[in-house]
């Protein structure tokens, strides 16, 4: 007998509740978009969920001691913790572009970056 999961679709700031009807881990329909990326949203959700994030890392010798850095694809759910604590080891020199990348292919998630959103100079020495 089929089931219903209900979820808030999170791709723009309308918040659609999304109604997930399912027979085990085989979905049959998704319910309540108003737009076709809601649907899109609610099949990924149900079966492959990830997400995305930004945050800083350490830079050496620029004015600011972080950076800015953001990952170019969303990792598996499940494995947020893991792509945030290896994002977190990472420390770079001055200077940095705002497009650079730091590292390929994320915890082994082909295609997932991380990349300086960003730029900043090399501080000079002062005489």
């Amino acid at each position: 007998m089929p089931e219903t999961t209900t979820i808030t679709c999170i791709n723009c700031p309308v918040g659609c509740p999304l109604q997930l009807l399912h027979e085990g881990d085989e979905l049959i329909e998704v319910e309540g978009f108003d737009c076709k990326r809601g649907k899109k949203y609610g099949r990924q959700e149900f079966v492959d969920p990830r997400r995305t994030f930004s945050t800083t890392i350490w830079i050496e010798g620029a004015r600011w001691a972080r950076v800015p850095v953001k990952l170019t694809a969303p990792v598996p759910k499940d494995r947020i913790m893991e792509a945030a604590r290896a994002v977190h080891t990472l420390r770079v020199r001055a200077p940095v572009q705002m497009g650079d990348v730091l590292l390929r292919d994320l915890i082994g998630e082909e295609g997932v970056d991380v990349v300086i959103t960003r730029s900043m100079d090399r501080l000079q020495a002062e005489p």
